[in-house]
């Protein structure tokens, strides 16, 4: 257990730095867009909104989970089994998880307080329709992004460690396929002769989505991908 917790405490060392920056930038630069478009008029009150932004966190989680080589070969230099290296990773998965949920359920109550004390738009850009945001409980907001930053971070492990088994081959198959799915989804989404998308249909299930259920197959999802990533991790060679 020591070992999983001085592994956990090595990658938050190096992880915290990058977070920290990266919210204090997302913080100047909300400030300073909302500040000029004030200053020179562009938006007046109750003709803009500040919107939640903090929920594309789960991508970063994602970024920063794929990147498995460099952390399995040097868990691996510290003697660390591979039973050790999943727990690790996993548990930093869960800290990262845990503390972005959080600050997204303070950036929406403070963005809420802000767009009702300058009488701007109360919306959610760029999915206002997008329930997990109009939960009428903070606490459902937090369980949901806890379970989706978990899964998006569960299922970026268990492709870098694919990527680690079977190599760059793998890897460039994988994305040639994963890149071509909205070019081969665009004729569907285009009405022949009209050439427009309609949006309604996403809007319709987004705005029937249930918090709760959705938080539990986001879960669900999570041990399915944790458990796939545990048995490739086992049987892992060093490269």
């Amino acid at each position: 257990m020591n070992r999983i917790i001085a592994n956990i405490r090595y990658k938050l060392g190096y992880q915290l730095p990058w977070l920290m920056w990266y919210l204090i930038i997302y913080l100047i630069l909300m400030m300073l867009i909302f500040t000029v478009l004030i200053k020179t008029s562009l938006i007046h009150s109750g003709e803009g909104s500040l919107v939640y932004r903090l929920g594309v966190a789960v991508i970063w989680q994602f970024a920063i989970a794929i990147r498995f080589r460099e952390d399995y070969n040097f868990f691996l230099t510290l003697s660390n089994t591979r039973h050790d290296i999943f727990l690790s990773l996993v548990g930093n998965m869960l800290i990262l998880s845990t503390f972005f949920s959080g600050l997204i359920v303070l950036e929406k109550v403070v963005v809420d307080y802000l767009n009702q004390v300058l009488g701007l738009h109360q919306i959610i850009d760029p999915f206002h329709f997008f329930s997990p945001y109009a939960a009428d409980h903070p606490l459902w907001l937090f369980v949901f992004f806890i379970a989706a930053g978990l899964c998006f971070s569960v299922f970026g492990l268990l492709l870098g460690s694919l990527f680690y088994r079977f190599g760059k081959t793998f890897t460039l198959v994988f994305w040639l396929v994963f890149s071509s799915i909205p070019v081969l989804l665009l004729p569907v989404l285009v009405w022949p002769g009209y050439f427009s998308i309609s949006l309604k249909p996403v809007g319709d299930l987004l705005e029937g989505f249930n918090v709760l259920a959705g938080s539990g197959v986001l879960f669900i999802l999570a041990l399915i991908f944790s458990t796939a990533s545990y048995i490739n991790i086992r049987k892992l060679p060093q490269r």
